[in-house]
This record gives C-alpha cells, structure tokens and sequence, in this order.
C-alpha cells in the first residue's frame, strides 16, 4: 500500500441466502459499515475497493452482476442501489431531510425505480408507512421528520428502505439511536417485514443481544478481518475464536456475582494480541468517585387555560434517586424517554440545581459537594 493508505478491509469473504439473516458483528471501527458501504456502492470519495468480488444474484430476473466492478454512477448500481438493495442507517435525523415531508422522501424511491404516476406512487407510499406502524399514515404523509418521535423517525427511515420492496436489505446499527423500550418495537418489525416480504435481511451490530434474536447466520469481524463464522446456534454456544469468546466476556448477564466483573476485550491475549491494547492501570480504591443521594427535582410547567386562565403543572422529574460510581466503574443510567436520566446528568454538571440531595466528588483531595 502506498504511504498514506489504510486497509480497512482484508479478505472479508460470506454470502447471504434469500430470506435469510447474516448478522455481521464487531466492535467500532472492525470494518462493518464499510462493508455495507461497499455492497451499496456508496463508499466515500477518497475509498476504493483495490480487489474481490461482490455479487448480486437478483431473484427476480436472474441476472448476476458484480457490484464491485461497477462505476458509483452508472445507471446499472443505480438500479440495483434503493431498487434491488436498500439500508437502513443508525441515525435517521442525520438520513431524514428536514425540508421535505416524510411522504416526499418515502415515495422518492418510488419514482426512481418504479414506473408510477404521481398518484399511485403516494398511494403505496401510504401503504407502506401504514405497514412500517405508522398510527396515521395519511397524515404522515405531510409530516416533516421534526414532528415525529425517534421511533417513528426510524419506521420512517424503514419505510423509505422497503418502499421499492428489494431482495436485501441492510440494516447498520438500526436501534443504536433509540430508547431500550422501542428497540424491541423496530427490532420485530424488521423481522416481521423481512416474512412478509420475503427478503434477505444483512444486520450490522455491535450488539449481541440482537444477533441472538434476530440472525441465523453470524459472521464476526475485527480489524477489518472475519475472524470467524457460523451458525448462531454454533458459534453462542461454542466460540471458536478468542475474539469472539472475549466479546461474550465483555456482555453482562443475568446470575453475575456481586464481585464478578465483566473482562475487557483488551486484556484478552490471544494471535492477534498486538492489536489490542494493554491493560490499563489499575486505579486506587478509596472510596467512591462521586457518590448521589436523595436527589429530587421538580418541574412546573405552565400554559394558557380556557378562557385565558393560566394554568400550572408540577411534573417531579426526579424522585429520590441515589447511587455512587467507583473509581474505574463503568455505570449504566438505563430508561425510557422521560424518565429523569437527562436531568440527573444536568444536575451532576451542575446545568441545573436540585430542590434537595446531595452530589459529592471525591477528586483524592478531599470531598466537593457539588
């Protein structure tokens, strides 16, 4: 390679079945997007694929083409990107534009692949957003991305995907953005989606939760490399690779004991261990970090009545909440939209000040009550 260049995929070699779900995992940076950038021939200006193969067996014609050897505008990957193959990205504000109606950006597809009048391409488009869960997709159709919730966001961003209903769809981290309690909402509509409409489904993870439930085929990468492959059923219970094995250290489970701690992949010795990092130090245990308690916080809202009544609300965003981070811990805040997590945050970084409680930061020099 020439000075300058990196390799950010070597080798990486695996089919995907019509119908089916391969689940390509590894952590950030181990080459999974570039991969689907690649399949969809939508690799940045300064990439280029320097050798392999990537091709498309289309079910519906029977036509077999390589995408890899096609120019990124040429009228056939044009074709075959959005019409043959969609994606669906982790981020849909950053794929949604914001000056456009979501029905305008469905049936966009539709029009460009599709030979339909203007009316029947907003009829399906309808259809489809009725199908992503849309609660009235008549009215979505007029409905700019701002005005939508993150999950209704996403099943736009789906909706958008499937509209031109391709034989492979690529799903990239596609619960990455929202909340825990609508994860398992997209998660099943994607897997219901791909029965009903018979598709092959490439998931793009870093999550192993989700491969368990969704993937029937598991190809894991790291370093720009597949490390290993296989059924899910083989590979979770029985790891071959120590990458893989070490990726199961790392997830926390049910049954842990209160002294177990979760292994970090870096300290995993095995072939490949000039890629990971050593170990970091190991920090002195004198106490907790920052240690919470009672925390309590309450809002009020006020609005406009009837009749030009003012009228108030006291919403209690925070309710006694206590907890301590060790030094070294890696703490999870977890809930749903609206449960207080952001307001803890802005009152530990002192954003805002809470009606009663106490934050206190043992920096090695003494406590702060912040």
């Amino acid at each position: 390679m020439a000075t300058g260049e990196i390799e950010a995929l070597h080798g990486v070699d695996f089919d995907i079945q019509p119908g089916s779900t391969v689940a390509l995992v590894g952590e950030s940076g181990s080459g999974k997007s570039v991969t689907a950038q690649a399949v969809m021939g939508i690799l940045p200006a300064n990439a280029r694929i320097t050798s392999g193969q990537l091709i498309f067996n289309d079910p519906l014609s029977g036509a077999s083409t390589d995408i890899a050897s096609l120019p990124a505008d040429s009228s056939q990957l044009q074709d075959i990107r959005g019409g043959r193959i969609s994606i669906i990205f982790q981020e849909p504000m950053v794929s949604l534009s914001p000056l456009h109606t979501v029905g305008d950006q469905v049936s966009e597809a539709l029009f460009l692949h599709r030979d339909v009048t203007r009316a029947q391409g907003m009829e399906q488009t309808e259809a489809m957003l009725e199908m992503v869960g849309f609660p009235n997709p008549a009215r979505a159709l007029r409905t700019y991305p701002f005005e939508l919730s993150g999950g209704l966001r996403q099943r736009a961003m789906i909706a958008m995907a499937l509209v031109c209903r391709p034989s492979l769809l690529i799903a990239d981290e596609p619960t990455t953005a929202l909340d825990v309690t609508v994860q398992a909402q997209i998660l099943n509509l994607i897997r219901d989606l791909q029965s009903e409409l018979k598709m092959a489904l490439l998931l793009i993870t870093h999550d192993l939760g989700v491969v368990a439930n969704m993937a029937q085929t598991v190809v894991v990468m790291y370093h720009g490399r597949i490390v290993e492959s296989g059924t899910a059923a083989d590979l979770f219970k029985d790891p071959g690779h120590p990458y893989l094995s070490a990726l199961f250290k790392a997830v926390p489970r049910f049954g842990m004991a209160a002294s177990e701690r979760l292994v970090p992949v870096r300290t995993i010795e095995h072939e490949l261990g000039e890629h990971f990092q050593s170990p970091a130090s190991q920090a002195l245990q004198t106490g907790p970090l920052l240690d919470v308690r009672h925390l309590c916080k309450t809002f009020t809202i006020r609005g406009t009545g009837l009749f030009g009544r003012n009228e108030s609300t006291r919403v209690k965003a925070v309710d006694d909440v206590s907890f301590s981070i060790q030094r070294g811990e890696c703490l999870g805040l977890v809930g749903e939209s609206g449960c207080g997590k952001t307001t803890v945050s802005k009152i530990l970084m002192r954003a805002l000040s809470p009606d009663s409680g106490s934050v206190e930061f043992h920096d090695g020099q003494g406590p702060v009550n912040l």
